[in-house]
């Protein structure tokens, strides 16, 4: 179930319930938009709920292209554009946070309110340790072992960690493997633009309610 959106001449999957103000929720790296489905009902009830598979992921096109968080931003951009949708508050995930962050700098007009849900996107500290590459291939992994081993460093409750969720996982990792590499590769060598950075040179202004989700007075 869903719709699919065009933009730019690609098409992007999104699921979509109730009315009010737009909530748009953007999964992290290796998901695709159905990751929300727990939180997808209950904000419909107060919301207009859209959950997108961002460009390269889940049921959207996968161009062979560079992902970075300011290519995934302009699709988002001009998916809100393409709907008819002004203005949205953000939910980031991951690398959808990263996504969210870079948006709210890049194009805060566009942006209501900011959630980030362990975030991605924040620069490395200059004495921090270099990134276990063991880590990076787990994180596109394209076995049920690694997927397993992947999630197992997730997920605290190892006993949440099923069969079924790891073959949901190795299926969705497969069909989007191109993206995360590419998405690793920018990251491993700051590629794009600002480099992820959501800090200096440029910072975004703080939307109302965007710490702790509190609605604005």
């Amino acid at each position: 179930a869903g719709s699919h959106a065009l933009v730019r001449g690609f098409r992007l999957h999104y699921r979509e319930a109730g009315q009010g103000a737009p909530v748009v929720l953007l999964h992290g790296l290796g998901g695709d938009g159905s990751r929300w489905a727990p939180n997808f009902q209950p904000l419909a009830t107060d919301f207009r709920v859209l959950s997108l598979d961002q460009i390269g992921f889940g049921r959207s096109d996968k161009p062979l292209a560079n992902y970075h968080a300011g290519m995934l931003s302009e699709f988002l951009v001009d998916f809100l554009q393409t709907i008819g949708v002004a203005k949205a508050s953000l939910v980031g995930n991951s690398m959808g946070a990263a996504v969210a962050a870079y948006t709210a700098v890049h194009q805060p007009q566009v942006v209501e309110r900011l959630v980030l849900v362990d975030g991605a996107g924040y620069s490395r500290a200059a004495d921090a340790s270099p990134p276990d590459p063991h880590l990076r291939q787990i994180q596109n992994g394209v076995t049920r072992a690694e997927i397993r081993e992947f999630l197992g460093i997730m997920f605290h409750d190892k006993s949440l960690v099923t069969d079924r969720m790891v073959e949901d996982n190795l299926a969705l990792r497969l069909s989007s493997a191109f993206t995360i590499s590419k998405w690793q590769e920018a990251v491993a060598a700051r590629r794009g633009p600002d480099a992820h950075r959501v800090g200096p040179p440029r910072r975004a202004r703080r939307p109302p309610g965007a710490v702790g989700g509190a609605p604005a007075p």
